[in-house]
């Protein structure tokens, strides 16, 4: 089996869409490089993520236009919303629950603006009016704190019925995400996020290829997963990437991601993933575990 050079690359990629869109050559101005290498092709990240996130956590990062922003609802709180402008200026009103007050606060201090105000039946209001920062709720802090008092409730009742709580790849919960679409992505301190390739690949039935990581991002703690890709297998390919950080990790999308390396055999395999009907054949998206 050996490793195979740029130019068989290019043809496989020309000639039988092996990689498509294909680049002849590396990107690098800007960017973190993709395209052809001398032994590989260095593939990009979509801009679609799944965001894993299992515990409380807040981030926010004054250079960016939005931040993840994770607060635990009571399970019987409720949130809400409105959004009008005032004198030409954008402004927003949060409505919170009684008994919501601390997560109110804590958001007040994570956005760094905004005022409390007292609603007179018991429940809270933050005001916004800095524009970046009513952006930042509408488009992240809204969906995902009420992705979290959903999450909590789950969770409660599952503890009342002494459930375990567990990643289970035979069982995984689709909830634990938090879908997201951007130029780029936050993923939160010690956790991870799945995502897809900007290329397609249809894998030749002599071929199997390992992928592995670009440097730029594993000298920051940033790890980039995935699994070989099978003789005769075809998709867009998910990716995991964690971050081992305890610090909020930044991709970018459309930039390069990892490097994939291809091996053709001595002889053709007897069974491809193809022949076998593997589960993953053909995906079109991001695809969760499957069992």
């Amino acid at each position: 089996m050996g490793l195979k050079p740029d130019h068989w690359i290019r043809k496989m990629a020309l000639e039988h869409a092996m990689v498509e869109p294909f680049v002849d050559g590396q990107v690098r101005d800007g960017v973190i490089s993709y395209g052809l290498s001398s032994y590989g092709y260095d593939i990009r990240v979509a801009d679609e993520f799944k965001i894993f996130q299992p515990e409380i956590t807040a981030a926010r990062l004054s250079d960016v236009r939005s931040a993840y922003v994770a607060g635990l609802l009571d399970a019987e709180g409720g949130i809400g919303y409105q959004a009008a402008h005032d004198s030409g200026k954008a402004c927003l009103a949060l409505d919170f629950g009684e008994g919501d007050r601390d997560l109110m606060e804590g958001l007040q201090v994570i956005i760094g603006t905004g005022h409390l105000q007292e609603t007179g039946d018991g429940r809270c209001r933050l005001v916004v009016t800095k524009a970046a920062d009513v952006q930042c709720v509408l488009s992240q802090v809204l969906p995902y704190l009420t992705y979290r008092r959903n999450a909590a409730s789950r969770a409660l009742a599952e503890l009342k019925s002494n459930k375990s709580i567990v990643v289970d790849p035979k069982d995984f919960d689709a909830d634990s995400f938090v879908d997201y679409r951007g130029d780029v992505c936050l993923i939160p301190p010690n956790s991870f996020a799945l995502s897809r390739t900007v290329e397609y690949f249809r894998v030749p039935r002599s071929v199997l290829t390992i992928c592995v990581g670009k440097s730029s991002y594993a000298r920051c703690g940033i790890i980039v997963n995935v699994t070989p890709f099978e003789p005769e297998w075809e998709g867009y390919v998910t990716l995991e990437i964690s971050n081992t950080t305890p610090l909020p990790a930044k991709i970018y999308a459309d930039e390069g991601i990892a490097q994939v390396l291809f091996f053709e055999g001595d002889e053709e395999c007897e069974n491809s993933y193809a022949d076998k009907k593997g589960k993953y054949q053909r995906q079109q998206s991001i695809v969760l575990p499957r069992l």
